[in-house]
């Protein structure tokens, strides 16, 4: 089956739904979506988001909220 055709019983198909149905199919293709392009983010840009990652101060503050949890500072 040609891609165009897939595309226009996919059209069909959602165009006949409705309600929760509708949302549904909304959310697993949009998690589809953004899943492969998640995975299509190269190895290299690791440095990259390592450094967005650092400059972000309230995951910074999350973060170490967290492991003074786990480290049971207070009988340190």
């Amino acid at each position: 089956m040609r891609e165009a055709d897939i595309k226009l019983k996919i059209i069909r198909l959602i165009d006949s739904q409705k309600g929760e149905v509708l949302e549904q199919l909304y959310e697993l293709i949009q998690s589809k979506i953004n899943r492969e392009k998640r995975e299509e983010v190269p190895l290299a840009s690791l440095e990259t988001g390592y450094k967005e990652m650092s400059e972000d101060k309230d995951r910074e503050v999350e973060a170490f909220e967290w492991i003074e949890g786990t480290l049971q500072s207070e009988g340190i």
